[in-house]
């Protein structure tokens, strides 16, 4: 127990160890990286204090008819649903919010001066009497959650007879409560379990929708919208679900005054819903993902679930072989497949005519014939969509094309033309030539996609603001897997455009074009045209940042992503060139043997025994150099060589087999060992008992002792926000003072997978289904970490595209889905990319947007047919070599493990492995991997990676050529070592209890044989 300690404090949220420093010889400060918080008051105020900032914001109001909204300040209000008395707060498991923190939404809402009625309110208090708010899965605290009404399969909403039973005059106080009934539905969402599918297998029995998918409201809750309806001239729905639910019935019915999407806000943060609804702060959120009226339909749900293969059976346990996944929709998930679709149709290109099961009808159920498809019955709200208190004007002032071609200068102004004070989003769009060229080579291009965006400040009636914005046109490149095997442009036609959400703007493009927009809501003013001439431009976006060539890594060979790579035409992939005769079907009964079986298997590199690869060994202890000594210094710094060569191969497998919620020590270059925790919502299993500062635990730590760190809206939430500085400063706060205060150097996140779809729980990580507004959201958060000393780990790499079967799902799609969508999220954050143009960089010395992220978690599924972390493709030839990534890099919670393929894992760059040693790896040892020259040669770059990110973050705060481990007594070593001590006292005492029987025993026997000889005397 004793070598996993630091693990188990993880686990228990207890320190066994702290690292101690006394004043340098030379007196220097060793302190790079300066906390805000000195006191735990101060800690819990901030943590508060950012989640209230941040909260505002990230609410999306959807419909506002006769400007319902907003509320009289101290207006009554009926609360109605069980999401209005119990509603979710956070994820359901990994980073759930601080229960210990949470303010109940009753109590937030009175607090504010919304005054609730006691008498539905009793009916829902008498339905949890009793109840409890359960425990996290993961980490530690509170979880404010009742596991009775925590279903994935049922929205637990209570009926007007159950109400009734509960309290037979819950309807009593109507009339006095009746400015507005409040209804709140929800649809919890974390990392715990299957998650949601669509149809009647994700229906528990009894429940049964409109749309028959579970993201579809339940007949109990329009039973209780009904009962609103017929009592209440008022009704205005909450959304708390961060899946987006599939509401079209709520958004016809005329008897819905308001909709609000508040997804799930928090500790705190009811307090600032309560605040938007009664307009102390105008709504700015947009919304970051589709809202479909049946997602089901969408072409990436033929592909979901658990699909087997056929021969899983022939596998061992250890080697995770359960299923696999061919995401055949290509580029078209989310608004990318509807907004495109529908270009097609206006453009007359085709797209209208639909098989059956693949469209709706207009009333969200799926058709069960042919016919032709309509946006207005797939779509219910759009991506980027969200409305206002007040009314804007935006006006395309400018854009010019930098003579490279590769950025653009965007300028927009920002008018408040209404009656109220707000903020306002600036969306950019762009739009790409589909040519014959692309339909001839498979290139697939969206219609319209997002290249960038801006917040306006609070802008009072009357009152402009111009926002700059250099936008990046990498990002309307296309891949050409088959042709140029690069990134392209093709010759024609580009638009620039802005839109209050991607169907407008898509609608400005196509006035531009000349189309005839239906309803004729289309301003070609804020389209703006550029026309490159020529031919196939294969050359201005083929380079990378690093001077590598942008080649095909994903497309054949053991680290491809096309299954057809391994298996030829076996997979159609969706084009808008033929919509309805490929659009994607379920693949299903595939089996992998020959070379995918080996792959699978995860042994497919063999190890080498190479007679001169001792020239190449470690451990070297020549040198003075320790990692102190390279405190910020470049990766490429020639000391890294002494400083590596001083680390012997067994201690770097020491350090990289003990990494879940660790930092294992390499003594030989001075690295103690330290904690780490999951983090994308703040610190998972540490409390303010344990804060410090400067290394001296607060003095105030018992008086706020229960409370963390965990207390933000959730990811989805602020990406809603759309809010860059914003995200910006959650970075600094929930991640970086969580490194900080906790002292935990490596937090695992931000989480950066993209939303494929609307059924995934864990999206609640994740933010949002573009990889733009996800990626410059998540590269502004990871700024703020670093500018504290966080070495964060951006997760999932790559793909986590559900829960279901996550860990060893084989993940398969074409290359161009891979870079375009998937990739070009998460390299945002590894490339520093996304800078505001009004970004002040002085002030912020170490999060100035020129070192991307330092570290990353891979994902649990494979990516093609090989373990994500040893997916050489993705993780050396794109993140290293074309990204320019020197960082750690850690497996998900995988041990050293058949499944974690470590050897080619460490050949693929993989620094460390998630978990508890070594599970059953018969090569792993010293002498195995070192008599191999490349696994040596892998093994140093490994050290240099780990080192380097280490020695860029506050792991070296407070470091100097003095500091040391102390050991500290927990609860749980005294435990342990009272058990060992209680053991070897029995054990003695055993011993001394042997030896008093044997010499008794010996005694007698001596006594016995004198007798007998003096018997025999006598």
């Amino acid at each position: 127990m004793e070598t996993y300690r630091t693990s188990i404090d993880a686990f228990f949220g207890t320190r066994s160890q702290r690292i101690v420093t006394d004043q340098s010889a030379h007196g220097k400060d060793a302190w790079t990286y300066a906390s805000e918080f000195k006191t735990a008051k101060s800690a819990y105020q901030g943590f508060r204090r950012e989640a209230l900032q941040e909260a505002p914001e990230t609410f999306a109001l959807l419909k506002n008819d006769h400007e319902a909204l907003p509320l009289a300040e101290h207006a009554k209000v009926t609360m109605l649903g069980i999401r209005g008395f119990a509603p979710i707060y956070g994820s359901s498991g990994g980073s759930v919010t601080d229960g210990h923190s949470t303010e109940q939404i009753t109590q937030a809402f009175t607090k504010k001066g919304l005054r609730l009625n006691p008498s539905t309110l009793q009916a829902y208090q008498q339905y949890f009497k009793g109840k409890k708010w359960t425990v996290p899965k993961f980490g530690g605290g509170i979880l404010p959650e009742y596991a009775e009404i925590t279903k994935y399969n049922d929205p637990c909403e209570l009926s007007i007879d159950e109400l009734t039973g509960l309290n037979p005059d819950f309807r009593s106080q109507y009339a006095q409560f009746g400015d507005a009934a409040i209804v709140v539905v929800g649809r919890p969402g974390g990392e715990n379990g299957d998650g949601y599918y669509p149809g009647k297998r994700g229906l528990a029995t009894g429940v049964s929708t409109s749309t028959g998918n579970i993201l579809a409201l339940s007949q109990k809750e329009k039973e209780i919208i009904g009962e609103a309806e017929s009592h209440f001239k008022k009704v205005v729905v909450l959304i708390n679900s961060v899946n987006p639910m599939e509401i079209g019935d709520l958004k016809d019915d005329p008897r819905i005054s308001a909709i609000m999407w508040i997804g799930f806000p928090g500790a705190y943060g009811f307090e600032s819903l309560a605040d938007v609804l009664t307009g102390v702060v105008s709504p700015s959120a947009r919304l970051g993902d589709v809202m479909a009226r049946n997602s089901a339909l969408a072409p990436a749900m033929g592909n979901y679930g658990n699909i087997p293969w056929a021969n899983a059976a022939d596998f061992s346990k250890e080697a995770a072989v359960n299923s696999y996944l061919i995401e055949a929709e290509g580029i078209y998930t989310g608004y990318r497949y509807y907004e495109t679709r529908y270009a097609d149709i206006v453009g007359g290109k085709g797209g209208k005519q639909a098989k059956a099961g693949t469209w709706s009808d207009g009333d969200g159920a799926p058709a069960a014939a042919d016919g032709e498809w309509s946006y207005d019955h797939e779509v219910v709200y759009p991506f980027g969509y969200g409305l206002s208190y007040t009314n804007f004007r935006q006006h395309l002032d400018s854009v010019k094309i930098a003579g490279d071609k590769r950025t653009a200068k965007v300028r927009v102004t920002v008018s408040n033309t209404g009656e109220r004070k707000g903020k306002s989003v600036v969306q950019v769009y762009g739009s790409a030539p589909y040519t014959d060229y692309d339909r001839r080579q498979h290139v697939e291009k969206s219609a319209i996609a997002l290249l960038d965006f801006a917040k306006t400040d609070v802008l009072k009636p009357g009152e402009s603001q111009t926002v700059t914005m250099t936008v990046d046109l990498a990002n309307l490149a296309s891949y050409d897997t088959s042709g140029a095997g690069t990134y392209i442009l093709d010759p024609g036609d580009y638009f620039i455009a802005i839109g209050d959400d991607a169907h407008q703007a898509l609608n400005s493009v196509l006035a531009a074009q000349g189309a005839s927009v239906p309803g004729g809501h289309a301003d070609a003013a804020k389209a703006y045209r550029w026309s490159w001439q020529g031919g196939i431009d294969d050359k201005t976006f083929s380079t990378a940042k690093t001077g590598k060539k942008i080649v095909n890594h994903l497309s054949r060979g053991d680290y491809a992503l096309d299954y057809n790579a391994f298996k030829p035409g076996s997979v159609t992939y969706l084009t808008r060139s033929d919509w309805s005769g490929t659009f994607p079907s379920t693949y299903k009964g595939f089996k992998a043997d020959g070379r995918l079986a080996t792959l699978l298997n995860n042994d497919f590199v063999p190890l080498k025994h190479n007679a001169d690869a001792k020239k190449a060994q470690t451990g070297n202890g020549s040198s003075s150099l320790t990692i102190n000594d390279m405190k910020n210094a470049r990766f490429d710094d020639p000391r890294w060589k002494e400083v590596v060569d001083k680390v012997p191969v067994k201690e770097f497998m020491s350090f990289a087999e003990k990494a879940f919620h660790a930092i294992g020590a390499m003594p030989s270059v001075g690295l103690q060992e330290m904690m780490a925790d999951d983090g994308p919502g703040g610190s998972d299993s540490h409390y303010l008992k344990e804060g410090t500062y400067r290394g001296k635990l607060y003095a105030d730590a018992d008086k706020y002792a229960d409370k963390g760190s965990r207390v933000a809206p959730s990811p989805v939430n602020l990406a809603y926000s759309w809010n860059k500085a914003l995200g910006y400063r959650h970075g600094q706060i929930t991640l970086g003072e969580s490194s900080l205060v906790f002292n935990l150097p490596i937090m695992i996140g931000p989480a950066m997978n993209l939303h494929r779809h609307a059924y995934n729980s864990r999206a609640v990580e994740y933010y949002s289904e573009d990889p733009i507004l996800s990626g410059y959201m998540g590269s502004a958060v990871t700024q703020g970490a670093q500018s504290k000393g966080t070495l964060v780990n951006i997760k999932h790499a790559a793909f986590n595209d559900q829960e279901i079967n996550r860990s060893g799902i084989a993940v398969f799609m074409s290359e161009q889905k891979a870079r375009e969508m998937d990739l070009r999220n998460i390299q945002q954050a590894f490339e520093a990319k996304g800078k505001p143009d009004d970004f002040d960089g002085r002030a912020h010395p170490h999060g100035d947007y020129r070192q991307g992220a330092l570290g990353v978690m891979t994902s649990y599924n494979r990516i093609g047919a090989v373990a994500s972390s040893a997916n050489a493709g993705v993780m050396n030839d794109i993140m290293r070599n074309e990204w320019g990534f020197t960082g750690y890099s850690v497996t998900d919670f995988t041990s050293v493990s058949p499944h974690a393929s470590p050897k080619e894992s460490l050949l693929a760059g993989t620094t460390a492995f998630c978990g508890f040693g070594n599970q059953g790896v018969e090569y792993w040892n010293p002498e195995t991997l070192s008599s191999d020259k490349a696994m040596l040669s892998a093994i140093r770059k490994d050290i240099h990676y780990a080192l380097w990110a280490l020695a860029n973050s506050n792991a070296m705060n407070g470091v100097n050529e003095t500091t040391h481990t102390q050991n500290t007594l927990t609860w749980w070593r005294g435990l342990y070592l009272a058990g060992i001590a209680l053991t070897a006292l029995a054990t003695l005492l055993g011993l001394v209890g042997c030896v008093l029987d044997w010499r008794r025993s010996s005694g007698k026997s001596l006594r016995s044989g004198v007798d007998v000889d003096e018997g025999g005397a006598r």
